[in-house]
């Protein structure tokens, strides 16, 4: 499902982004991405040797596997570890999948042969709800802003080679870098100390403060981090597209902390992150995501949240928007609000 916001900003931001907003990579085919996540909640199986992953998951070291699908069909891509919070702290660590590149050639799909993969934390179901709450923070950027990373959730079969039980579970596939940007066709940038008139100003704003809505402080845009900086090849100013939110109030993963520049203490307060960008451009994103809160807000309903966590998401936006409509300007610093 794909949330629509039908907002005049919505149109601008197109229009302004028009060389890379038609949205598609080059090529007709489909990628290896869209292909597993072609139907909602997939089902998928993937098995290897897990013992060797997790006894090197300090290294880039990868591993061979099977990933099956429903409907029969079978990929031998080669998976590492990833990450580097989470590759230390869970018990299975965030995933790289690489395919082969003929493998997909014969399957009639496009070479982009990269996936990422999160799985949660722990074996607690408290943190698959996390990946969900993940997933939908995802998905609000990409029915926000026309240039966003795409995740999908998945329902995966784990299987450790050297055990006869598999581990059942929700993760989530999130769209590679080298896709993202062949989608908009422009290059990624690893450029540090980027100035704020260096990107698409309303594009920013809106990605500015959407990390604010969701209580992130736990990325950089002047060092690229959790930020992937893209170079349109037909327009001179660049475009960020932000991903990884376990450390925001939003997710509030149990380990998560804020950035120790933010000024607050916890990940339900929430701290503006400007980086020098335009107070108007702020005040229209501002605009943007309170037209959209319908949209957003029906996320916080999604099937696979537990109760617990419908009532987090809900009171953590609504603790947003309700401070934002009774102030004009757009505050520094937010409290939370008791549940």
């Amino acid at each position: 499902m794909r949330m629509r916001v039908t907002l005049c900003f919505h149109a601008l931001l197109i229009f302004c982004c028009s060389s890379v907003a038609s949205g598609q990579a080059d090529s007709t085919m489909s990628s290896i991405f869209e292909h597993l996540t072609g139907e909602e909640n997939p089902k998928i199986q993937l098995e290897l040797d897990l013992d060797a992953l997790l006894g090197n998951r300090k290294n880039a070291e990868y591993l061979p596997a099977t990933l099956s699908t429903r409907d029969g069909q079978v990929y031998k891509p080669e998976v590492r570890t990833r990450g580097k919070f989470r590759r230390r702290r869970c018990e299975i660590p965030p995933l790289k999948f690489k395919f082969s590149k003929e493998e997909l050639r014969a399957q009639q799909l496009d070479t982009f042969n990269e996936i990422k993969m999160v799985l949660p934390c722990s074996a607690e179901p408290a943190s698959e709800d996390l990946i969900v709450r993940e997933y939908l923070a995802y998905r609000m950027f990409e029915s926000l802003s026309p240039v966003s990373a795409r995740a999908r959730l998945v329902r995966l079969e784990l299987k450790n080679s050297k055990k006869k039980r598999p581990q059942k579970m929700l993760a989530m596939l999130v769209e590679h870098e080298e896709e993202i940007a062949a989608r908009y066709r422009a290059v990624p940038v690893q450029e540090w100390g980027l100035s704020a008139d260096r990107f698409q100003t309303d594009q920013v704003a809106l990605m500015i403060l959407f990390q604010y809505m969701i209580g992130n402080t736990d990325w950089d845009l002047e060092a690229c981090r959790n930020v992937l900086v893209l170079k349109p090849r037909d327009a001179d100013k660049m475009l960020t597209v932000p991903f990884d939110f376990d450390f925001s109030g939003l997710v509030s993963a149990p380990y998560a902390s804020p950035n120790s520049q933010a000024g607050i203490k916890t990940v339900q307060e929430r701290s503006l992150m400007a980086y020098g960008v335009d107070t108007a451009a702020l005040q229209k994103a501002k605009e943007s995501i309170m037209a959209a809160k319908p949209d957003l807000m029906r996320w916080c309903e999604h099937p696979l949240l537990s109760e617990d966590a419908v009532n987090h998401v809900n009171w953590f936006l609504e603790m947003f928007f309700n401070k934002l409509a009774a102030s004009p300007e757009i505050p520094v610093k937010m409290e939370p609000e008791k549940k």
